[in-house]
């Protein structure tokens, strides 16, 4: 098994200590969240439940980008410029009316995409009233 640097060692534990039962390596995260914004940009195609599962890669990250020990890494500046590069793709997409309060929640958890299938709009009618596009 190989040894993890002392960034990736510390990225794993910041994930345990805020409660996460299972931990990504930062590549991990990075790819997760990238196919999410993918996925978003063709047309979210699940439901809400498992839209709001598909950011837990981002919280992840975020806990990254705010913990003092990483960011006394060198690796945290190619780590957040990663991160906003994908977070840029999928601002572009989300719909105006947040779904939770922006002063309480972060901006990924607050909107959801303008568009996506016809089953994700349903349910994103059904469990916040906000009529989204739909792609097929």
């Amino acid at each position: 098994m190989l040894e993890e640097n002392a960034f990736e060692a510390r990225f794993r534990a910041a994930q345990l200590e805020a409660g996460s039962w299972r931990t990504s390596s930062t590549d991990n995260c990075l790819k997760m969240w990238r196919d999410h914004v993918e996925t978003c940009e063709e047309g979210y195609d699940w439901n809400t439940d498992e839209y709001d599962f598909d950011l837990q890669a981002r919280d992840s990250l975020e806990l990254a980008l705010n913990d003092p020990v990483l960011n006394e890494h060198e690796e945290i500046e190619a780590l957040r410029a990663r991160v906003h590069e994908i977070d840029a793709g999928l601002r572009s997409i989300l719909h105006d009316q947040p779904v939770k309060d922006p002063a309480k929640h972060p901006w990924w958890e607050c909107y959801v995409p303008r568009y996506g299938t016809r089953e994700f709009a349903k349910d994103v009618y059904r469990r916040y009233g906000i009529g989204i596009s739909t792609v097929d």
